[in-house]
């Protein structure tokens, strides 16, 4: 059990970490799937 929730917070802690790391490198879904021409919300 205890090997189970620890696979839990490691796995949770990975995709938060992604996320944001992803996001501050210019990987999001908007800035690579968006053209010059297309503008966005934010």
């Amino acid at each position: 059990m205890k090997v189970m929730l620890t696979a839990f917070v490691v796995t949770a802690l990975i995709s938060v970490g992604a996320y944001y790391g992803l996001h501050a490198l210019g990987f999001g879904a908007g800035e690579s799937t968006a053209s010059a021409s297309v503008r966005l919300g934010d």
